[in-house]
């Protein structure tokens, strides 16, 4: 630490850019006035000030999280290829609606007609800024690089800078020459094949949502009734609707079942003078499985949404006890 109680980043977790690189100067920077925990279920506001040092901490650790990636970084080379994302122009260019996402972890992620884009805040343009709360912490360090290095690809001509500052994804008073000169200074020190200095899911670009979904919940480096009933998108159940591509999937095999089904049933009856023995004992032992099948796949719909009724029935429980031994432990003192 220095004089004034500051910790110290190591050589090897330096800001990617000089002091005399900074786009935003120390004074101009802003900050929420409050965040959230880490928690999926409780998101109570948490107060922010830049003078109290572990408010700042545990807000970037909420701005920064990628812990649900832990469990899957040895699976992503099996839903998408090395590289840095593409531009916010070809995204456009391919129809997808940029919505701004705070988690970290649905940076880049896609699904049908949408992508989730994080913005580039403030603080990570200032140096005083990283070498203060950011680069003397290792695991931060690696997930700013990564935003930054994203953002790298994302913005490469001036209409990229122009439609990240449509919509709302970075300062709206950079101008495209100030921009490159700062991405040509950080990316010589931005390397997505080091996992000291960036973190590893930043050497993917975009990721497929139903994909990263389905790893997530049937990893073998997690394989938790949790992560089953939830999936990876805690915050796009109710838009991303997780079941409904195995529903399209179920109605699909259901049509295939029921026009081999049907060739079954015309053969036979081609055949009902001279029935032939090895036919009609394919059509019943089809017949067979597709009746199991299909009543497999009833269940297994009915069954899965009542777990996970239950399942939320049942945090939301614990939850409400645990505030309220919570509001107890600080009565006591009062009470005193």
């Amino acid at each position: 630490m220095d004089k004034f109680g500051k910790k110290i980043a190591s050589p090897a977790y330096k800001p990617p850019f000089p002091p005399t690189s900074s786009l935003i100067a120390r004074k101009d920077l802003d900050i929420p006035a409050a965040f959230n925990d880490l928690s999926p279920l409780v998101s109570e506001l948490q107060p922010l000030r830049l003078e109290h040092r572990n408010e700042v901490h545990r807000f970037l650790c909420a701005f920064f999280d990628l812990s649900r990636f832990n469990a899957i970084r040895k699976m992503l080379w099996l839903i998408a290829v090395h590289g840095a994302p593409r531009s916010l122009y070809y995204q456009k260019f391919l129809r997808r609606e940029i919505v701004i996402a705070e988690e970290l972890d649905l940076h880049l992620v896609w699904a049908k007609s949408r992508i989730f884009i994080k913005p580039l805040p403030d603080f990570l343009l200032n140096y005083d800024f990283w070498e203060a709360y950011i680069s003397c912490e290792p695991q931060l360090h690696r997930a700013a690089c990564g935003l930054l290095y994203s953002y790298c690809g994302l913005i490469r001509f001036g209409h990229d800078l122009q439609v990240a500052q449509e919509c709302r994804l970075i300062n709206v008073n950079f101008d495209y020459r100030a921009w490159t000169e700062f991405a040509r200074t950080i990316l010589p020190n931005l390397n997505p094949k080091d996992s000291n200095i960036m973190d590893t899911r930043f050497q993917y670009g975009e990721l497929r949502l139903n994909r990263l979904d389905t790893i997530y919940r049937y990893s073998p480096y997690k394989f938790s009734i949790s992560s089953i009933l939830q999936g990876f998108p805690y915050a796009l159940t109710e838009s991303y609707v997780p079941y409904m591509d195995q529903y399209n999937n179920a109605v699909s095999a259901f049509g295939v079942i029921v026009i081999i089904l049907s060739a079954f049933n015309l053969s036979l009856s081609a055949h009902s003078k001279s029935p032939d023995l090895d036919l009609q004992r394919a059509a019943y032992g089809f017949a067979l499985f597709a009746m199991i099948l299909c009543a497999a796949l009833i269940g297994l719909f009915i069954v899965l949404p009542l777990i996970a009724l239950l399942a939320t029935i049942y945090g939301s429980i614990l939850t409400r006890k645990r505030l309220a031994k919570i509001q107890e432990d600080e009565e006591l003192p009062r009470s005193a």
